[in-house]
């Protein structure tokens, strides 16, 4: 079972009439619960909720972004952060009851980012901060990025496993880049890190890994060697992707095709398991034992790859251990979605007992091998999903191009930042075993995490609320 990072919604209702502090309203227990409008099967008179603050983006693809809450699935728990890392809670998933708290050391201008990672160990929380020392009589105010792992079945005052403190350039912005078996901190472009920290959670250990030449067999010519650029870490090691330049013709259909793929640390590289004629292969995310990767039949790549309505494009769920093709599905799209290295991470999730998985625009039942398109045509809205139920009935919001860069990136779920006025967005209902897709009424919330028991939880920009089903 994936472990979930839970993002404000871009659109999402605004319930708490201004800002909220993330950890009021309890002690002991979160509030009675704020009732948003939901689709029906949600018992909205019951469960709880407790304030959240709106989150930063970094609107990076690839990236992960600042977000404030995520969810244990093994610990049934609800984790939030203080927007300024001031104070980490746990709540359980169906009580609301505080379950623990963990308050680090403080940072200045800190940046907050809360992550769940999965080990043998069991289920880790991860605090992540970029901001500043303190500073204080001699020692100057520094750019930092502190780490902080805390176990999920801490006691009620926890404390940190492991501490790291990493020293942060000035003239560069860092991104956070989380899995739920990996962690990346460094500057990413187009979904990729020259250099970054790998973070082992479990160990409380952190090495660099940075751009690399990699020797490749399987490209459009023979063996080639590349230039491979770390762009998410997983339970099998970096997943790097690289781009061939040599041997190879860009420009024209006949020539000898370029080959754009990726490598899964040690175990695997994408020449080694690409469908029959694909010389184009793009890593998109990994939850649980899978990789997401988009692949396409490219002649020439002088544009990045997207995923459009002139050329079908393959997304196909791997083994992360041996890169064998569980599912597959060819969709298009009318949106011409860019596709990029970890661009769908923040929208893949597996159901809680990993028959479905979603990522992006697509739903894969990994029993059948079968996959639907939930994508736009000249009719019809794609559908970004969010959640997925044992049963294969999953909710996303309705895909709205705008003039930001975020929304013609393929994956990616719209974030609402502190201060945008952004318009609501519609929100569907889809059975991932069939491919029928629904509607929801006006203003719907959709849930960003279902657990087995039927629990969904909501995050809206000010609100987290957990209802039963109904």
């Amino acid at each position: 079972m994936a472990a979930l990072i839970l993002g404000a919604l871009a659109g999402c209702s605004d319930t708490s009439g201004g800002k909220a502090d993330p950890t009021a309203g309890a002690t002991h227990k979160a509030a009675a619960p704020v009732r948003l409008p939901v689709p029906d099967g949600f018992a909205t008179e019951t469960g709880w909720s407790t304030s959240a603050s709106p989150e930063a983006t970094d609107v990076e693809p690839g990236s992960s972004g600042f977000p404030l809450v995520a969810v244990a699935p093994q610990s049934a728990l609800v984790i939030q952060a203080a927007a300024d890392g001031s104070r980490v809670r746990a709540f359980s998933l169906t009580s609301g009851k505080a379950v623990w708290t963990f308050t680090p050391k403080a940072l200045t201008s800190a940046r907050t980012g809360v992550f769940v990672q999965e080990g043998k160990a069991g289920e880790t929380v991860v605090l992540a901060r970029l901001g500043k020392t303190s500073g204080s009589g001699l020692t100057t105010s520094r750019p930092t990025t502190t780490i902080d792992v805390i176990s999920a079945d801490s006691d009620s005052k926890a404390t940190a496993e492991h501490h790291l403190d990493l020293a942060a350039p000035d003239d560069t912005a860092s991104s956070f880049t989380a899995t739920d078996s990996g962690f990346l901190v460094g500057p990413a472009i187009d979904g990729v890190h020259e250099k970054a920290v790998a973070i082992d959670a479990a160990a409380g250990a952190h090495r660099t890994v940075q751009t690399k030449p990699v020797k490749v067999s399987g490209c459009g010519s023979g063996p080639c060697t590349v230039q491979a650029s770390p762009a998410f870490a997983s339970a099998e090691g970096v997943v790097s992707a690289f781009q061939q330049q040599d041997g190879c013709d860009q420009w024209t259909e006949s020539g000898t095709p370029c080959t754009y793929g990726f490598q899964v640390g040690d175990a695997w590289t994408s020449t080694s398991v690409a469908p029959s004629g694909m010389h184009v292969g793009i890593p998109l995310a990994v939850t649980g034992q899978y990789l997401v990767a988009a692949w396409h039949t490219s002649d020439t790549q002088t544009d990045p790859p997207a995923l459009s309505d002139t050329d079908k494009t393959t997304l196909v769920v791997h083994d992360l251990a041996t890169g064998k093709i569980k599912a597959q599905v060819s969709c298009t799209s009318a949106d011409a979605l860019t596709l990029q290295p970890g661009s769908a991470q923040s929208s893949t999730r597996l159901s809680p007992n990993g028959d479905f998985l979603i990522s992006g625009q697509a739903g894969f039942d990994l029993a059948t091998g079968r996959g639907h398109c939930f994508t736009s045509t000249a009719s019809t809205k794609g559908i970004d999903l969010t959640a997925v139920a044992d049963d294969g009935t999953a909710y996303g919001i309705v895909h709205a191009v705008d003039q930001t860069e975020a929304t013609s990136v393929y994956g990616r779920l719209p974030i609402a930042q502190d201060g945008t006025d952004t318009a609501e967005r519609d929100s569907a209902r889809v059975s991932v075993r069939t491919g029928a897709a629904k509607a929801l009424p006006a203003a719907a919330e959709v849930p960003m995490y279902l657990a087995a028991d039927g629990h969904g939880v909501f995050r809206t920009r000010d609100v987290v609320a957990v209802y039963p089903a109904s």
